[in-house]
């Protein structure tokens, strides 16, 4: 038995909680499943199983410790789609045989990393 239930959800903190709320629920498209506007809080479920939030703070950390990592069937087509929203990639790689990766920044600043695999 583990000493946890399962995955809950990730939360990043964000300045602007209104940007923030419009870029992933009109920009990325995520579903918005739980939102209490009194605390700034929105939870998005991003996969099944798999929630992700934001929390309306004063300040958020220059420098983000972490990254939320979407994976995708091909980075080629999701860099299209981004693009079309006026999102731009960078620190895109390769590791050959292994995954494709590419990053791109939320209004505050939190890093999202698009994963493709290239195992066969």
């Amino acid at each position: 038995m583990s000493w946890y239930k399962q995955f809950d959800l990730v939360w990043i903190p964000v300045v602007d909680y209104e940007r923030a709320r419009s870029f992933y629920l009109d920009d990325l498209e995520f579903e918005l499943v739980l939102e209490d506007q009194s605390t700034r809080w929105a939870e998005f479920q991003i996969s099944p199983g798999a929630k992700m939030a934001i929390h309306g703070t004063k300040a958020t950390n220059a420098n983000p410790i972490g990254a939320l990592v979407l994976e995708v069937d091909n980075l080629d087509k999701s860099e299209l789609w981004l693009q079309g929203k006026g999102i731009k990639l960078f620190n895109k790689e390769e590791i050959p045989g292994l995954v494709k990766l590419a990053s791109f920044m939320d209004p505050d600043g939190n890093v999202i990393q698009l994963s493709q695999s290239l195992a066969e």
